[in-house]
């Protein structure tokens, strides 16, 4: 099992390094899971059946010792699910790290220097080296001048046939949403839980999205009854 945070770690908000911090001692045994001071609500998690998920899995096959890469809000329960499966766990909190960190939590100009700093810092991982990535509803959240850069290095970071899942908002841009912790339950079902709101900072359509992924070899979208539109993509 591996739970690995790039880049400074310094730079990292307490609340996103403590959290996974917090994960890694639970797996040892040697620290109980308790969810941050950002991440205490009073909503009941909800359950619902994930096509996305189900595809997702099935493109990941029966091998084990798979790198698969969490760009959400880390759960015990999906690392658990990953990790007793056989694979390597990596996480990196995008949204928490925007949010925590006044350097980038504004980033609303196209700066190549910012954004590579965005990148290093914490998507700083080897080429091809990941065979999956949970990249969740981050999209909906990231600033315009993130979008396609963080995109264009997963394609790096994604080796041949590895594949990402993403879930994308139907409501209009602006709009304030739940921002969500996505836990994995089984190979297609997930236990949804609501942690602080959001506005969404566009509104993608299959077009864009389809625009967005090119590099990619293929794309295959589910739309679910609960707004939101789920993506497998293919490297």
């Amino acid at each position: 099992m591996v739970i690995s945070m790039s880049g400074n770690h310094g730079a990292f908000p307490s609340s996103f390094g403590g959290n996974l911090r917090r994960l890694f001692h639970r797996a040892l045994g040697s620290e109980q899971v308790e969810p941050s001071v950002e991440t205490i609500t009073t909503s009941v998690p909800s359950q619902r059946r994930s096509n996305g998920l189900k595809e997702f899995w099935s493109r990941m096959g029966q091998d084990s010792c798979l790198q698969i890469l969490d760009l959400g809000s880390a759960s015990q329960a999906t690392m658990s699910f990953v990790t007793e499966r056989g694979h390597k766990f990596y996480a990196e909190d995008l949204l928490s790290a925007l949010h925590g960190n006044a350097d980038f939590r504004k980033l609303e100009d196209e700066s190549d220097e910012q954004v590579q700093r965005f990148l290093d810092a914490y998507l700083k991982y080897d080429e091809g080296q990941f065979d999956g990535v949970l990249g969740w509803d981050v999209l909906d959240f990231l600033a315009d001048p993130l979008v396609k850069p963080v995109v264009d290095h997963l394609h790096k970071l994604v080796k041949p046939g590895g594949a990402l899942l993403t879930l994308f908002h139907t409501n209009p841009a602006g709009q304030s949403v739940p921002q969500c912790q996505y836990r994995i339950r089984t190979e297609e079902a997930l236990e949804i839980k609501e942690y602080r709101h959001g506005k969404l900072q566009r509104q993608f359509h299959n077009r864009s999205i389809e625009n967005l992924f090119r590099r990619f070899a293929s794309l295959k979208f589910y739309l679910s009854r609960d707004n939101l539109r789920e993506v497998v993509i293919v490297r």
